[in-house]
């Protein structure tokens, strides 16, 4: 498998949606999913799937549960920080209200363990949908309550909040394949979690600092060389992810590889163009 971003089929929104059902609901799973994305992590286990020789109708299971997760927490992180936007369109509970936008979220989350009955082994895909939902649910209340950071526990915050969900789909098709290597997808996740972070970061540097929010520029004084001093945090991370992917079986970490190449090229780009 070569190592470029390869296109999420339109079934794997399709799949998504049908899982939520109908209803009121479902409507604002319809309107969420259809303000964009680039679902990566649906293409992380499609990818890592494809690479283990696994049918489509699994490769779809460990595609959609990381996914919906995923999107669930958007849902409630927009609600819980107040964000009115998302991809350039109102929030979920900007467009149908704070409830509402609960149970949006909810939906997804309860689609995510339906998603799990296409997996050959159905109560590890449980297990390991739970594991990722009670990491996440902990990063993201570590988050709220505003913590000191230094660059240690910075990094401890990106793996719980963002780590869980990136290893989700590689450990789901590792699983499905019946191949040893799930400890060192969590350390990929983790570790892929802290560039992706810190590439965000980079990103809402400006704002950040307006806000008082988190942001890693900051961390890096001074505040002038904290966003070339984050770009080698980033790019150090990357190198790992890559390094450590190797040794997934089949080829699986290939998918961890391609994620890194794209983040690594925006990285460049961001650095030309500053």
């Amino acid at each position: 498998m070569s190592r470029h971003a390869a296109a999420v089929p339109d079934e794997i929104d399709r799949r998504m949606i049908e899982f939520c059902g109908t209803g009121p609901v479902a409507a604002g799973v319809r309107y969420h999913l259809s303000t964009g994305g680039n679902r990566v992590r649906a293409r992380l286990g499609l990818e890592s799937a494809q690479a283990l020789g696994l049918p489509q109708p699994v490769a779809e299971a460990c595609s959609c549960g990381p996914e919906l997760l995923h999107n669930a927490s958007l849902v409630h992180d927009d609600l819980q920080d107040r964000d009115t936007a998302r991809r350039g369109h109102p929030a979920v509970w900007q467009r149908f209200g704070p409830a509402a936008a609960v149970s949006v979220g909810d939906l997804m989350i309860s689609a995510a363990f339906a998603s799990a009955a296409g997996h050959p082994d159905p109560a590890r895909a449980i297990a390991l949908l739970h594991d990722a939902i009670t990491r996440t649910a902990r990063g993201q209340a570590r988050d709220l309550m505003k913590p000191r950071l230094d660059l240690a526990s910075y990094r401890e915050l990106a793996a719980e909040k963002t780590g869980p969900l990136f290893a989700l789909p590689v450990r789901l098709a590792l699983a499905a394949a019946g191949e040893k290597g799930d400890d060192r997808a969590v350390e990929i996740g983790d570790t892929l979690a802290l560039a992706y972070q810190v590439l965000d970061d980079i990103r809402d540097r400006d704002a950040d600092v307006s806000a008082g929010r988190i942001n890693v520029c900051r961390l890096l004084v001074p505040l002038d060389q904290g966003v070339a001093q984050a770009r080698l945090v980033a790019h150090e991370a990357l190198r790992d992810v890559c390094d450590r992917a190797a040794d997934l079986p089949g080829q699986a970490g290939t998918s961890f590889c391609n994620l890194a190449d794209q983040m690594h090229s925006t990285l460049t780009e961001h650095a030309n163009a500053a």
